[in-house]
């Protein structure tokens, strides 16, 4: 028996806590008018592999996504413009750092996204889920915003009103942490 061993990048891959995924750009397929398939120049990105953390994320079956459209899996229908972008970038062998929003088994989520290409028409893309952190600073903010209304014009304002809404706030913003 020949067990395959992992190279020191596929334990990288697969250790690591971000969901990373590797994929090749493959020319789109468009069909014409009379129902014959064209090339259509655009590349998109197809999945050649993931790892754990990515499956965990985006698809609970990895068996079912090797080999399919990375974009058709996890980009919103809002947000096919931005990744198409993207993958301009990536195929020009230009890498992309971004915040973008994607579609996980819970729903939509907010990602550092970072994309490296390699090799004429091969990346990885790293997402980083950030969703909790730009939720705890949005509260952050509005806690310091009603905190300035206070001072600002303590004799004009509602203070038991303002003072609730920093309360209900930072118990929000306490929830987010634990």
């Amino acid at each position: 028996m020949n067990a395959h061993k992992p190279t020191q990048f596929e334990q990288l891959l697969h250790e690591i806590d971000d969901a990373v995924v590797e994929f090749e750009i493959v020319d789109r397929e468009e069909r014409s008018s009379s129902g014959s398939r064209t090339q259509s120049g655009d590349g998109e990105p197809v999945i050649v592999d993931a790892n754990h953390a990515f499956r965990d994320i985006f698809s609970p079956d990895m068996k079912r996504v090797i080999g399919l459209p990375l974009n058709d899996l996890i980009v919103p229908a809002t947000k096919q413009e931005e990744a198409k972008q993207f993958d301009q970038r990536t195929s020009d062998g230009r890498s992309n750092v971004a915040f973008v929003e994607r579609t996980t088994t819970e729903g939509n989520r907010t990602f550092l996204y970072r994309g490296i290409p390699y090799d004429d028409d091969h990346g990885f893309a790293i997402y980083t889920d950030v969703t909790g952190e730009l939720q705890q600073q949005d509260e952050l903010t509005e806690i310091i915003a009603l905190a300035e209304e206070l001072r600002s014009n303590p004799a004009e304002t509602d203070t038991v009103d303002v003072a609730n809404k920093i309360k209900a706030k930072a118990e929000t913003l306490t929830q987010l942490i634990d």
